[in-house]
């Protein structure tokens, strides 16, 4: 099947939103011949990547790099980092639609489908092409929960902005038409479903699914079939992403500072941002010094090994569609610790990690310790969630059982297409 895909993020090099385009892309090219709409900047990444390692339906894949908007990526941008990403990803897709329609002259798509960004905001154009289209998994409508509102002090413009983008950008023309003429839209978390349910005709309700936009590829779960986390001297709590407010890591060592345990753990936390040198005076502060530690960016290959030799994956975000890292840590056999909240409650469930219910600050700041001092003292529930987590994503998160799955929605979708017509 000819397949066109949108997908504006796809670096087999980069963590996050990058690397799930890619893996949408490489995955559906082992069955399929797949035309990838995506930014020019990744081309050099995705060349280097692609001469070092050998890459199962390499030849079905073609690669269509488009130039992003430079007013919106270098001028915008420092000044309005969130304008900037909308009016960059917008000018973008009307540019990739411009090419689609180009390339569908001469190529006859079969099917379209928007996989990144994954944005519930940005249908963008290629359901004009009068085929089959599908949009996401996308996610993005979940807010900060109004009791966590004390951790986004100083970002409160930027929380008010990006709430008003989200209810200006659905009021467009174009995203009720997108919404109207879509197939099928797959949205990751309650929060997204919920918002593109009201934007969605009662007609075609049947049409919005809830999917989460992540999977791991088999080959990565075979190398960590054996891996067992029988560390029992000093457990590692492994904290991964940008240190911005959002992430909430400020959260997270509001909760360390009061862990009472006998046992020792250290808290791991990976990553760069505006907030670095905040979280380190947090921790000195609560003189945390010994049990802390901040490592920096690491490269994603290097990342991927400190799954192996961490014990707990700790999300604290107040807010995240699901979370990519959570995927690649149950994948590596460790339990999950995360608020009750977006994509994460749906896979986490409970029985591979503890998740915790967010009905006030106080209450998340003792629920959370509570929940990390658990997983550090009891080392059978703590080995016992991470098998759990590993076999559930082998049972149901595979690229290899979503790809299988696809293959099927589009084999019906072409069909009843040519009977819709």
């Amino acid at each position: 099947m000819r397949v066109l895909l949108s997908a504006f993020e796809c670096n087999p090099m980069f963590g996050s939103d990058p690397y799930v385009g890619w893996s949408w892309v490489s995955n559906m090219a082992k069955t399929n011949d797949v035309y990838v709409l995506l930014r020019i900047d990744h081309k050099p990444y995705i060349e280097k990547y692609c001469a070092e390692n050998k890459i199962e339906g390499y030849k079905n894949i073609h690669f269509i790099y488009l130039p992003s908007s430079e007013l919106f990526g270098k001028i915008v941008y420092k000044f309005n980092k969130q304008l900037a990403v909308v009016g960059q990803y917008y000018m973008w897709q009307k540019a990739a639609y411009k090419e689609a329609k180009k390339l569908h002259a001469t190529k006859q798509f079969d099917v379209a489908h928007v996989i990144s960004i994954a944005d519930f905001r940005f249908p963008g154009y290629l359901w004009k092409l009068n085929i089959p289209f599908i949009f996401g998994p996308v996610g993005g409508a979940q807010e900060t929960p109004k009791c966590l509102i004390d951790y986004i002090k100083g970002h409160e413009k930027n929380e008010k902005f990006r709430a008003w983008m989200n209810k200006l950008l659905i009021m467009l023309p174009n995203y009720k038409k997108a919404l109207s003429h879509a197939d099928l839209i797959y949205c990751s978390n309650a929060e997204t479903e919920e918002v593109i349910r009201k934007k969605v005709k009662y007609a075609d309700q049947d049409k919005v699914y809830r999917l989460t936009e992540l999977g791991i590829n088999d080959d990565y779960l075979r190398e960590r079939e054996k891996l067992l986390h029988d560390n029992l001297k000093e457990i590692h709590i492994l904290v991964s992403g940008r240190l911005i407010y959002r992430k909430g890591i400020e959260l997270l060592l509001d909760s360390v500072n009061h862990i009472e345990t006998s046992r020792p753990y250290i808290v791991d936390i990976y990553g760069e941002g505006d907030q670095k040198q905040f979280l380190k005076n947090k921790v000195r502060a609560y003189k945390l010094e010994n049990r802390v530690f901040f490592h920096g960016n690491i490269p994603f290959a290097e990342m991927q090994e400190q799954y192996k030799k961490a014990d707990v994956y700790c999300l604290p975000s107040l807010r995240e569609t699901t979370g990519t890292a959570v995927f690649e840590a149950m994948a590596n056999k460790l339990p999950i610790i995360a608020l009750n909240q977006n994509g994460v409650k749906d896979i986490v469930q409970n029985d591979c990690g503890i998740l915790v219910n967010v009905c006030s600050k106080e209450q998340v700041i003792v629920d959370l310790a509570t929940a990390l001092r658990k997983l550090i003292e009891n080392d059978s529930m703590r080995q016992a969630m991470g098998e759990k987590a590993f076999w559930k994503i082998k049972k149901h998160y595979t690229w290899s059982k979503r790809v299988c799955a696809m293959n099927e929605i589009y084999r019906e979708l072409v069909n009843n297409y040519g009977k819709k017509i």
